[in-house]
């Protein structure tokens, strides 16, 4: 970039005066707000095992044989007729499954502002005045040089 420059350097011929405008440049920096990431929030459902011990339980027939003591006659009109048999019914606990939804977790998503700083680092240019003086050689003593150079 260059820097800007005056083509006609000043000068006022009643006083002698000539300026020159100098230069630099200067560094602006700012900063801009721009999109970066896109983040999505998906709810997943994961399947896991779940192995659990459900204790139950069933009816058992027992058969208890008891001896009759003494020798007891059983008249034959009191026995039960010996072609009906006798039933019973036995029962047991069986598992049922069942699946129920509860909310368990909240999950809230939010954004936040992370404060945090950046180096910056640039070259910049500046003018500067360099004003050379020649002298005559009737001014010239012995060590000097026909010319100086002065840097303001």
């Amino acid at each position: 970039m260059a820097l800007p420059h005056d083509p006609h350097p000043g000068h006022d011929d009643a006083t002698g005066v000539t300026d020159v405008i100098l230069s630099e440049e200067h560094l602006l920096v700012t900063t801009e707000r721009r999109a970066v990431e896109r983040v999505v929030l998906q709810k997943v459902i994961v399947t896991e095992r779940r192995t659990i011990t459900v204790d139950v339980s069933h009816e058992e027939i027992r058969l208890t044989r008891e001896p009759l003591a003494g020798g007891t006659v059983v008249q034959t009109g009191a026995l039960p007729a010996l072609h009906e048999p006798v039933v019973m019914i036995l029962h047991e606990e069986q598992i049922t499954v069942s699946r129920t939804i509860l909310p368990v977790e909240r999950v809230t998503f939010a954004t936040t502002s992370v404060p945090g700083r950046l180096i910056v680092e640039e070259m910049i240019r500046h003018e500067e005045t360099d004003v050379e003086v020649a002298r005559g050689p009737s001014t010239t003593r012995p060590g000097n040089r026909d010319a100086t150079s002065h840097r303001v």
